[in-house]
């Protein structure tokens, strides 16, 4: 359900009349912003030529540079475009009917197969209970064959409570290949849950399991100052890199803008995800408010995006890119051969960068700060 757009105008009014930023307070403690990432919009997603009111996407895996997108518009098929978003270059349809609230999509790789996964799972009205997570092998884009056909599976499931909920986030991960779903609740904590990624569940229904809350209940009110501050809530979409380091998890708040947040987790060798999600998490400082704000996707460790399902024209895609962080600790050096004057590599922490003068890029010659 869409909140008024008269509610936009308010909050773009906020900043002018002073009011403070809310502290993030996640398990009772103020979170301390990441300042490693920088946001830039890389395009604008032309809903006349691929899809409306998305709420989902995943970076390619099997055809490198294009992102797929799902809608919960009740569009029974997903598309594929590249970051700037002008040209639709594949659409898949589905060969039989599913459930239409779709919220979320994710890719990952099982039995060494890359699939896509589809959260059918929206219940504003916590009335439904016909959950389920469709799949399917993810297809190569081809300009030869720019619309195909395929048949997809299912996995119905549960909840362990035996409730209703409703749920806009799913992710996967691919070093436990294990599906999870995370609730969306209004002014309470957000639930996560998890399902063993199985290619024979047939046509019984799953039961999840409970992994943990988003921060706690408590957090959701105002400090003894009056400086006012929201917990976490409304989750709208997750993912985790392709090498299962990194979780990003957002939210969006329609009625107060800036209560809208992009949380980050380093996952520690050896963690799984459930461990990794009860530690505290990072807010994205880059982040901004994104009418609608219900898409999120890694490329890869350095590199993820985010666009929006607003209906009311052409949502931007934006491009977030890691810089170098502020502290780089312990930094080894690597000169060049004779005749690559001024140019050195450095290790950051796990990553390899290229320093030429005062400017640094990634090993694929991507600039990361100057």
């Amino acid at each position: 359900m869409k909140i008024k757009h008269c509610l936009i105008l308010l909050n773009l009014l906020l900043p002018a009349v002073g009011l403070a930023a809310p502290r993030l307070v996640y398990n009772g403690d103020t979170l301390q912003w990441n300042k490693e990432w920088k946001r830039k919009q890389c395009g604008t997603l032309d809903i006349s030529k691929n899809i409306k009111e998305v709420s989902g996407i995943a970076c390619s895996r099997v055809t490198p540079g294009y992102i797929w997108m799902q809608s919960d518009d009740y569009e029974s098929y997903i598309v594929a475009t590249t970051e700037l978003g002008s040209e639709r270059h594949c659409k898949v349809k589905f060969s039989k009917t599913i459930r239409w609230d779709w919220e979320d999509m994710s890719g990952g790789v099982y039995n060494d197969t890359n699939y896509l996964f589809i959260g059918a799972f929206g219940d504003n009205e916590e009335t439904d209970g016909n959950y389920s997570i469709v799949y399917f092998k993810e297809p190569a884009i081809d300009a030869s064959t720019p619309e195909i056909t395929i048949e997809p599976n299912q996995i119905k499931y549960e909840y362990p409570d035996g409730k209703k909920h409703n749920a806009e986030a799913l992710m996967y991960d691919n070093v436990s290949q294990t599906i999870y779903i995370i609730t969306k609740v209004y002014y309470n904590v957000c639930q996560v849950f998890s399902l063993p990624m199985r290619l024979d569940y047939g046509t019984e229904t799953q039961t999840l399991t409970y992994v943990c809350d988003l921060g706690v209940r408590s957090d959701l009110g105002y400090s003894e100052k009056n400086q006012p501050y929201k917990g976490f809530h409304l989750v709208t979409a997750a993912d985790i890199s392709p090498d299962g380091k990194y979780i990003l998890i957002k939210n969006h708040n329609n009625i107060v803008a800036s209560y809208s947040w992009i949380l980050y987790w380093e996952r520690m060798e050896g963690e799984t995800v459930e461990e990794a999600l009860t530690r505290q998490p990072q807010p994205l400082q880059c982040y901004m408010y994104e009418w609608q704000g219900e898409a999120i996707c890694w490329l890869d460790d350095d590199t993820f995006y985010t666009t929006s399902d607003a209906d009311d024209g052409n949502p931007p895609i934006y491009k977030y890119t890691r810089q170098q962080p502020a502290d780089i600790g312990n930094v080894q050096t690597i000169s060049f051969e004779e005749g690559s004057k001024n140019t050195t590599l450095q290790l950051i922490g796990n990553n390899l960068y290229i320093r030429k003068k005062n400017m640094i890029y990634t090993v694929d010659g991507r600039l990361v700060q100057q």
